[in-house]
């Protein structure tokens, strides 16, 4: 059994340099720092699930090609129960349904 916690990230918009959907066969390179960030979870103690809407043999082609595949722990389109998700297209839940509204209302991934 495996203690660590999870820290689940999301492949397009976080890892990727995501513009928007181009199709199944297009995939946007990996962003600056991409590595860097897995590893700095890795290293904080996270076992490092990557999340995607994507076919998981296809993300983890993806991640191969790019190098970073040695630093995820699994790759799944389940949601999985996470210590954290890290995602381009979340709003936090802090307990006041007013002010989650108030974001979701404004809200826009930040490569829109």
């Amino acid at each position: 059994m495996d203690d660590r916690l999870i820290a689940c990230v999301d492949l397009n918009g976080v890892l990727d340099q995501y513009a928007g959907w181009r199709g199944d066969e297009h995939w946007d390179p990996p962003r600056d720092g991409a590595a860097d960030f897995l590893r700095a979870l890795r290293d904080r103690g996270y076992r490092v699930i990557v999340h995607t809407t994507r076919w998981r043999d296809d993300a983890e082609r993806w991640l191969r090609e790019h190098g970073l595949r040695e630093l995820v722990d699994d790759v799944t389109d389940r949601k999985v129960a996470a210590h954290v998700f890290i995602d381009d297209r979340a709003v936090c839940f802090r307990g006041d349904y007013d002010a989650t509204l108030a974001e979701v209302d404004a809200f826009r991934a930040h490569w829109e």
